[in-house]
C-alpha cells in the first residue's frame, strides 16, 4: 500500500467524527426532528462526502492512498465475493433453520424494513460508501501504518462494530458488523482498492435492509 500522509488523514477522520457528533446533538432540536431519520442520515452522508474529497484536495492528498484506486479490479472482486459469501450466508442460515430448528434472522435483520429508492439508496449506497471511507479507507490505513495485518483488521472491526452499538444499542445487531468489519478490511488489504469492500458491504446492507432474509 502507498505511504498516507497521516496528519491529513487525522484532520480529516477528526473532521468527519466532529460531524458526525454535531449532527446526533442538531437532529434532538425542534427543526430537525421534523425530518425523517434517513433523511436526515442521507443529509449527513452526503456532507461527508464533500468534507472527505474537499479535504484531500486542500490538503493535496491523492484518493488513491484511501483506496479508491484499481475500479475494476474492486468491483469485481466484490461481486465476486457478493456471491460466494452471499450463498453461503443463506446455506448456513437454511441450514440452522432446518437442521438444527434455530431462527438465526432476528440476530442479523436490523429489526426494520426499508422501502422506496431513497432510502434504500442511503443505507444501500451512501451509507456503505461513508463507511468504506472513513473505516477502511482513513483508519485502516492509519492503523496499519504503525501495525500488522492481524491487528489493523482487528482494531478497525472493532471500531465499526462499536459504532453500529452506539446507533442500535444491542449487542446482537453488533455481531453481524463486527464480522463484516473483519471481512471488508481482509478484502481492502488483498486488493489495495476501497471498491471491493464497498461492493460487498452494499449488497450485504441492501440484502438486510430490504429484508430478503
Amino acid at each position: 500500500m502507498e505511504q498516507i500522509n497521516e496528519k491529513a488523514f487525522l484532520i480529516t477522520a477528526g473532521v468527519l467524527v466532529g460531524l458526525e457528533l454535531a449532527s446526533n446533538v442538531l437532529h434532538g432540536l425542534p427543526l430537525a426532528r421534523e425530518l425523517s431519520p434517513l433523511i436526515w442520515t442521507g443529509m449527513v452522508r452526503c456532507l461527508d462526502l464533500v468534507l472527505f474529497f474537499s479535504l484531500f484536495r486542500a490538503l493535496s492528498v491523492p484518493l488513491s492512498v484511501a483506496g479508491l484506486r484499481k475500479p475494476i479490479k474492486g468491483f469485481l472482486t466484490g461481486l465476486g465475493g457478493s456471491v460466494v459469501l452471499g450463498s453461503g450466508f443463506f446455506l448456513f442460515l437454511y441450514a440452522a433453520r432446518v437442521l438444527g430448528g434455530v431462527d438465526l434472522r432476528a440476530y442479523v435483520n436490523p429489526g426494520v424494513r426499508v422501502r422506496g429508492i431513497i432510502p434504500l439508496a442511503v443505507l444501500s449506497l451512501i451509507g456503505p460508501f461513508v463507511e468504506e471511507i472513513f473505516f477502511r479507507g482513513l483508519c485502516y490505513r492509519l492503523i496499519r501504518a504503525h501495525g500488522g495485518v492481524l491487528l489493523s483488521v482487528i482494531l478497525s472491526a472493532i471500531l465499526f462494530g462499536m459504532s453500529h452499538l452506539l446507533s442500535a444499542g444491542t449487542l446482537a445487531v453488533v455481531f453481524v458488523p463486527l464480522v463484516g468489519g473483519i471481512i471488508f478490511a481482509l478484502l481492502y488489504e488483498y486488493t489495495g482498492s476501497l471498491y471491493a469492500p464497498f461492493i460487498l458491504h452494499a449488497t450485504a446492507n441492501f440484502i438486510l435492509f430490504s429484508r430478503i432474509i
